[in-house]
């Protein structure tokens, strides 16, 4: 052994021990911690259509009914002096049931107009595309992006005017429908885009204000039942 070194510093260094991972109780913690935070996010989340409906019904001096504790069911009301209804539905137009909201007011519809209008998905865009069916309105670009059906392409122009179809273009999912008797909108789910109901609440009025304008016609009773059957199964 050279001299100045001792046994001990001959011996080789011992590898130092991984540091303690954190303990099960400390996991256990942090689950719980994600877990509740999730839970928190997600009731804010959900219950963003229920406060939506709330300020809704407080600045019409509406009244709401609930689904529970997080979702909206319904108000019921009077808006620029037309009694509405808020709702939420289930449709079964399609395959599949649809659960939409649905904002609908009563019209005095002497001109027995009838119509629909609904917002193309991208899918369907595209597959028509080429369709070669006769315009409804001078707006090749709308009817483009909208399916649209009437009993009277006259009428059509009168109550879809040019600002009622640019604020239509503002939403992927929205359908109206001009009936005999009332007037709606639709969108998938449950609204919870407050300023964007006032627009569209807005702008269903003005149809129906457009609506009821309308010259009178006479109608058979046949006639008024093929014209509701245009559109009893949506678009």
């Amino acid at each position: 052994m050279p001299d100045g070194l001792s046994s001990e510093a001959s011996q080789p260094a011992q590898p130092m021990p991984p540091p303690a991972g954190p303990h099960w109780l400390e996991l256990s913690g942090l689950a719980v911690v994600i877990a509740v935070a999730a839970s928190a996010a997600w009731t804010v989340w959900r219950g963003r259509a229920l406060r939506a409906w709330r300020a809704f019904a407080a600045e019409n001096s509406a009244s709401l009914r609930t689904a529970g504790k997080l979702s909206p069911s319904a108000v019921a009301g009077t808006l620029a002096g037309r009694d509405f209804l808020l709702e939420t539905s289930l449709g079964h137009e399609d395959d599949a049931p649809y659960y939409h909201t649905r904002f609908r007011v009563p019209v005095r519809n002497r001109s027995g107009f009838v119509a629909g209008v609904r917002r193309k998905s991208i899918l369907e865009e595209a597959q028509t595309r080429r369709d070669r069916t006769a315009p409804l309105l001078d707006d090749p670009e709308f009817e483009r992006q909208f399916f649209v059906v009437t009993n009277s392409a006259e009428d059509l122009a009168e109550v879809l005017l040019p600002e009622v179809r640019s604020e239509l273009r503002h939403y992927p999912d929205i359908e109206i429908y001009a009936r005999l008797d009332e007037l709606e909108w639709r969108r998938a789910g449950e609204c919870a885009d407050l300023p964007a109901m006032r627009r569209l609440n807005a702008l269903l009025l003005k149809m129906a204000d457009r609506i009821e304008a309308l010259r009178s016609r006479e109608r058979t009773l046949t006639e008024r039942l093929a014209d509701e059957e245009l559109i009893a199964k949506g678009i």
